[in-house]
């Protein structure tokens, strides 16, 4: 799931803050097909769709731009691609153009830690300037925040339907899916911190205690979205657990480190 995707003609390239972006065709395919299932029939259809892609769009950007910021802060050259499960922000850890740099704060536990956290960090402040702006315009709306409602802003509720929705969809990709990516599952960033951690910890049998957390806790992911009989959730972390479990194997089979 981490590998970058095969380059095509319909790929859409372009160049951020200095940093080159390329979204593969199957990423607009995927959020199509996450955004078909929440449609309002009492609204335009295709208007809530092309609404949806976009903030997904660019969620998902900021997101793996939080990572490629961190990279770069630390002397590396990041590129990002957008694709069908996601981002990737990837970079030559090795090597910067001046030359070998293995031994850079970026390649420490703390460096590791700090560029995954980025990426989960730009999604919650994207989150927040919605909330600040909620509080300047003198809007408020009321948020599910897992099992509390709680509101955000203050004056009046947000009155425009379009605008609701917009702000609500927002909040929750950039707040939920941030939660999300946050679990000590792999290969979320969440997975990586524990694997950092872990290894930190045990230089012989932290990847394989990284990966023991994951299979589980994937698992219990996956068993709990089920339960709520949200089969995205549970498909999802079913195969991730299941990926856990193949590196796991392969890494008791002498097949060296899985990631």
């Amino acid at each position: 799931m981490l590998a970058e995707p095969h380059r095509t003609p319909y790929d859409l390239v372009f160049p951020l803050a200095g940093i080159p972006v390329r979204v593969h065709p199957f990423f607009w395919l995927t959020a199509v097909l996450l955004g078909s299932g929440g449609i309002n029939p009492d609204l335009q259809p295709m208007t809530q769709l092309l609404m949806w892609v976009a903030i997904v769009f660019v969620s998902i950007l900021a997101h793996e731009m939080g990572h490629a910021l961190a990279i770069r802060y630390f002397g590396w050259r990041p590129w990002i691609t957008l694709y069908a499960f996601g981002g990737l922000a990837s970079y030559e850890p090795g090597y910067s153009q001046f030359g070998k740099s293995y031994n850079r704060k970026g390649n420490t536990t703390l460096g590791q830690i700090i560029i995954h956290l980025a990426g989960p960090v730009a999604g919650f402040l994207l989150a927040g300037v919605v909330v600040v702006a909620l509080f300047a315009t003198g809007r408020r709306l009321v948020f599910p925040l897992f099992i509390w409602y709680v509101e955000l802003g203050r004056g009046q509720e947000v009155d425009n339907i379009w605008l609701s929705m917009l702000t609500w969809q927002v909040l929750a990709v950039n707040i939920y899916w941030g939660v999300m990516n946050l679990l000590p599952v792999y290969p979320l960033d969440g997975g990586k911190i524990s694997r950092d951690l872990l290894v930190a910890a045990n230089t012989r049998e932290g990847v394989t205690q990284s990966l023991w957390v994951s299979i589980v806790v994937a698992g219990m992911v996956a068993v709990y979205g089920a339960s709520r009989d949200d089969w995205w959730l549970a498909i999802l972390f079913g195969m991730l657990a299941y990926q856990s479990f193949q590196m796991l194997q392969m890494q008791r089979g002498g097949g060296g480190r899985p990631w």
